[in-house]
Parts: structure tokens; sequence; C-alpha cells
């Protein structure tokens, strides 16, 4: 799975491209979790708008946002930008960004990474 970290002096810009499945992401996330970087970070804008084909599922939303809220206990608030362009991974993106409601990371879907940014900065 092609995918670059971008580190920004608040946060993570992480592109993914080409093609990506479910355990993948996962792998990375965790990868994500055990940089000494992350715990300083506010936001993570992850952009699939390059995303040419997947094997992402339903239940890779559920592991994603259960992992991610055992996380939060260690690491507090962060905001956690869905860049998305195209069917079925928007739908996937809603069933992920629903499970994080309530949750300590905050999620948000968007069309643009521009909008993702201002969305990042918004107290």
């Amino acid at each position: 799975m092609p995918y670059t970290n971008t580190w920004e002096p608040e946060g993570l810009y992480r592109k993914f491209t080409g093609i990506i499945n479910g355990e993948e992401i996962l792998e990375s996330n965790f990868d994500l979790h055990q940089d000494s970087k992350f715990q300083t970070i506010n936001y993570i804008i992850n952009d699939f708008i390059d995303v040419i084909d997947h094997s992402i599922e339903v239940i890779h939303t559920k592991v994603y946002a259960s992992t991610d809220e055992i996380i939060s206990n260690s690491k507090g608030n962060l905001k956690i930008a869905l860049v998305v362009t195209q069917e079925p991974l928007i739908a996937l993106a809603n069933s992920y960004r629903e499970e994080m409601i309530g949750n300590t990371f905050e999620c948000d879907i968007f069309n643009t990474i521009e909008d993702a940014r201002e969305w990042t900065v918004r107290k």
C-alpha cells in the first residue's frame, strides 16, 4: 500500500495512493502510534483522493475506531480528517465516523484538502 507521511508543525498529512487494503491501513496506524511525534500532534489529514482500488470492509472501520479509542487514553485529543471523493470509500469513511461518535478522537469527512485543513485548526 503506497502512502506517504508528511509531518507538519501541528499535525500529519498522510496521503494514500494506488490500491489499499484494510490490514495495511491498520498496520500503518500502529506504526504511527509508535512514532514519538504522534504524541504531540493535534490532527491527521488522511487523503484518499488518489486511491484507485481497495479491499477495505466495514469490519475494518470498526477495528480502526476501537484501536483509536484505546490509543486515545494515552494520546488525548486528536482530530482525524478523512478526504474522500469516491464511493464506496465515502461509505466506509462514514462508517468509521459513526464509530468515532462520542470517542476522544474527533473525525469528519471532507471533499477537499483545503476544507479538511480549515476544520483541523478550528477549536
